[in-house]
């Protein structure tokens, strides 16, 4: 059991995480562990070549994960921001924050803390994620007449 800044984790090098970054524990946090672990280690019974080995792997699977993700979520607001950009001037329907209908033509896409937004026409954004049907805006004005 960990004690990390008034919160409490348990669990393995691969096991929990805080969820807020502000409190996650780093790599730099379970070699602390091991160190302050071999300092109080029972000098007639020292830890295994083998314990330690395991550990050291378990923090290097740890650390490679971390990357993984955040390599993986940097190429999938990448590719959000790509789609989302390619609707701009697109007549996009869909639902807002309320779950209410909202409709209109894309004017720009912005990120706002890692939430991608489709800002519209009439002044009203919608979320990415939340767009049900994009159509050309030319195809809109055409039914219209």
């Amino acid at each position: 059991m960990v004690t990390n800044v008034g919160k409490t984790v348990s669990g393995s090098a691969s096991g929990s995480q805080l969820k807020s970054d502000k409190f996650a524990l780093k790599t730099e946090d379970f070699i602390q562990m091991m160190i302050t672990q071999l300092q109080n280690q029972d000098p007639m019974q020292p830890a295994k070549n083998e314990d330690l080995l395991a550990q050291m792997s378990q923090i290097s699977q740890l650390e490679s994960s971390t990357q993984l993700q955040k390599t993986l979520k940097s190429l999938v607001q990448q590719n959000n921001l790509s789609s989302a950009g390619a609707m701009i001037g697109k007549f996009v329907k869909g639902k807002n924050a309320r779950g209410e209908d909202l409709e209109g033509i894309v004017t720009s896409v912005k990120v706002e803390d890692g939430n991608m937004f489709l800002e519209l026409d009439n002044g009203q954004k919608m979320a990415f994620e939340n767009v049900t049907s994009v159509t050309s805006a030319s195809t809109v004005g055409q039914a219209a007449d």
